[in-house]
């Protein structure tokens, strides 16, 4: 009895053992399972993050290019390998204003699992960008490489646009059509009857803007001056004293403003009354820029085979004619100076060639850009600078755009809507049109969940 019971506890501290033994063995496999479950979470994780950098990066890659003048679509398909990883710009395309891109940052290799995130993003160029202006409400904006259009909230035709900083434009059109500008969208702020050629306001003052145009009395055509002066928009002529004109278009170089018109009269608004300022040309007059209150050319109809300008040195105007061959003799649109000593005049084409002229500070050229399918009117000019300026006109086979680099002009074009003409233009002071040296800002970021 007592040798049995001795073997029977002798089996019992056998199978403890043994259970101690495999309990030992299995918490051993389960921390060693526990033990290698967090490092391959914390890897996967600190994958997740790295690949949430890459993508980041991949966004500063695309507004580095973005401000160098890459169009917004070019930006699609481009990739590039950092860290551990790599980007890719998936998706690029204009969206208002913006350009809405779509980047997938990808990190992992090997054991460790693949992580990927993908984050949206939209970039606004800052100062560089200007703004054409045209038929059925189309408005252009300027994004470094091309030209694309925006939305305008209205269907009118739109004949001028000015701008006194990248937040703050205004374009105007038929049926007394006034929009404005606010950095983000184009707002609808006026409806009416007259149809507003042209708009310009004090450089030094955006709450002096003032807009020109024809209305009727009777049938008979009345010109029109509207005035903005920081809250409202208000007619600031009365009775029938600008009666049988036509403005056609408006400078301002500071609070007095310079207006020509149809029957070649160009008179002054100095914020209170309208004046006639002595000119003396007998033909229309269509365009008009001012580098200062004493220093103005306006442009207008041909006479035979002479240009006809006005210059405007101190105390009054100047006629003066330019004699200029049988192919380049076509009226003149729009001017626009880059200084006192540095002008362009763009006109009707003549047959497939585009015609220019060009104000060196002592005489007019004539300036001709060769045969082509895009010859047509050139309605609107802007020069930023003596090397940079750009002219947009009427639809011929694509969209009539222009641009200067201080030795050529050169076909840019536009992609609008067939028979589309363009009728003004027009960069925010400062800017650069080239994009080399345009800001971008991100406006908006957001990382998509698959």
């Amino acid at each position: 009895m007592t040798r049995r019971f001795g073997r029977q506890r002798g089996a019992v501290t056998l199978i403890g053992a043994l259970f101690v033994l495999i309990t030992l063995a299995l918490m051993i496999q389960v921390l060693h399972r526990m033990a290698g479950s967090d490092i391959l979470d914390t890897a996967v994780q600190n994958d997740s993050v790295e690949a949430l950098f890459i993508a980041e990066t991949g966004v500063e890659h695309a507004s580095f290019l973005y401000a160098g003048g890459t169009a917004c679509s070019g930006l699609s398909g481009v990739n590039a390998t950092t860290g551990r990883g790599s980007f890719t710009i998936t998706n690029a395309f204009i969206v208002g204003t913006d350009c809405r891109i779509r980047v997938q940052g990808t990190t992992g290799s090997g054991a460790v699992a693949q992580a990927v995130r993908t984050v949206d993003a939209d970039l606004r160029l800052a100062a560089g960008d200007g703004w054409i202006v045209g038929d059925n409400g189309t408005i252009l904006r300027w994004e470094g490489a091309a030209w694309n259009a925006v939305a305008s909230g209205t269907t009118r035709t739109l004949n001028g646009v000015y701008c006194v900083s990248a937040t703050d434009c205004w374009a105007v059109g038929n049926n007394s059509t006034i929009l404005h500008w606010d950095g983000s969208d184009w707002t609808v702020l006026t409806t009416g009857r007259v149809a507003l050629q042209g708009v310009s306001c004090a450089p030094n003052n955006p709450n002096f803007c003032v807009a020109v145009g024809t209305g009727s009395f009777f049938g008979f055509p009345i010109g029109v001056v509207a005035r903005w002066d920081g809250s409202t928009w208000s007619v600031v002529n009365s009775g029938l004293s600008t009666l049988f004109r036509r403005y056609l278009d408006v400078s301002c170089p500071d609070t007095l403003c310079y207006l020509v018109s149809s029957n070649g009269r160009i008179d002054r608004y100095n914020g209170t009354s309208i004046i006639n300022d002595g000119s003396r040309a007998t033909v229309s007059m269509n365009g008009i820029d001012c580098t200062s209150a004493t220093d103005c050319w306006a442009v207008g109809n041909r006479t035979g085979n002479n240009w006809n300008l006005d210059f405007r040195n101190g105390g009054g105007w100047t006629p003066l004619t330019v004699g200029v061959n049988n192919q380049a003799n076509q009226h003149l649109n729009a001017v626009s100076c880059a200084n006192a000593g540095d002008c362009w005049a763009v006109g009707n084409r003549d047959g497939n060639r585009y015609v220019l002229g060009h104000w060196n500070g002592s005489a007019w050229s004539q300036f001709t850009l060769g045969n082509g399918a895009q010859r047509d009117h050139l309605n609107a000019v802007h020069c930023l600078s003596v090397n940079d300026c750009w002219a947009a006109g009427d639809y011929r086979n694509g969209g009539n755009v222009l641009h200067f680099d201080g030795s050529t002009w050169s076909y840019v074009g536009a992609a609008v809507t067939t028979n589309t003409d363009l009728n003004g233009v027009h960069f925010p002071p400062g800017a650069g049109s080239s994009g080399s040296n345009s800001a971008v800002t991100l406006v908006r970021w957001q990382e998509i969940i698959n």
